[in-house]
């Protein structure tokens, strides 16, 4: 059986000589595999977690590999997301939120939402109802990605997503739901009829414009602005009685140590 004499070895040789020649050398035998924390993640990573999942798991005793999981999911901010397009010709995009280091470095944000791409000009913000597999259940989510040109034509070239812009200076009074709110009473007059905004890129200041109409007319503002100046100088003429309050303290202070001593 033994090719060797095993009667020449002593315990620990011959224990030695059994392991490699019939149990290590097996290609049926597997090393133990010790998981990573980033594996672990993987394996019980979710893409969204809702408040009630949070805590029905919290309630429960939930394994510590799903905890893990769960406590890099709150650390990720979740505004904007950062896409995988390789594979755009197949319909096939993979998203992923963005860490606090490109949060900081503003990347998916005022840099283009694809990855290794540094593009920071022209950029585009798009809203794109995401579907995908988790744990064997077909879920969506609604999200937003702000792309470059040519990573724009990449995420529609299946289906037109839509863009959110924001209208530049000018633009807002051809919007046609913004009207002068006129012939309306006193008490509406203060209130704004109609705010716009909607634009291109974050980075441009001059491309978020608010456009306010109010219908008061000159008459009521003059006589706003007429209160208001009364009441600030009526403010700043007034003197501060500081004898009423000193006595006031005074006497608070007495009492309390007559409570004390009592």
């Amino acid at each position: 059986m033994f090719s060797k004499c095993l009667k020449s070895l002593n315990d620990r040789e011959r224990h030695e000589y059994i392991l490699r020649s019939f149990v290590l050398n097996k290609k049926h035998v597997e090393c133990r595999k010790h998981k990573r924390d980033i594996d672990i993640i993987r394996e019980h990573h979710r893409f969204l977690w809702s408040d009630n999942e949070k805590e029905v798991n919290a309630s429960a005793n939930e394994s510590w590999e799903v905890r893990l999981a769960r406590r890099y999911y709150d650390k990720l901010f979740k505004e904007y997301c950062i896409a995988e397009l390789s594979r755009y010709k197949e319909n096939k995009i993979a998203l992923r939120w963005r860490t606090e280091a490109e949060v900081v470095a503003g990347i998916g944000q005022f840099q283009c939402g694809s990855r290794k791409c540094s593009t920071r000009d022209g950029l585009r913000t798009w809203e794109v109802n995401f579907v995908y597999q988790e744990q064997g259940d077909r879920k969506n989510a609604l999200v937003k990605l702000r792309l470059c040109s040519e990573h724009s034509v990449q995420l529609n070239y299946r289906s037109k997503k839509r863009e959110i812009k924001r209208l530049k200076n000018g633009e807002c009074s051809k919007c046609p739901a913004v009207q002068p709110n006129l012939g309306k009473s006193k008490s509406s007059k203060n209130e704004i009829s109609a705010t716009c905004f909607e634009g291109k890129g974050l980075n441009d200041t001059n491309d978020i414009s608010y456009l306010e109409t109010s219908s008061y007319d000159a008459e009521y503002g003059k006589t706003q602005n007429e209160n208001v100046t009364n009441l600030t100088d009526n403010v700043w003429n007034d003197k501060l009685n500081v004898e009423s309050e000193t006595m006031s303290r005074e006497t608070e202070f007495e009492r309390y140590l007559e409570d004390l001593l009592l």
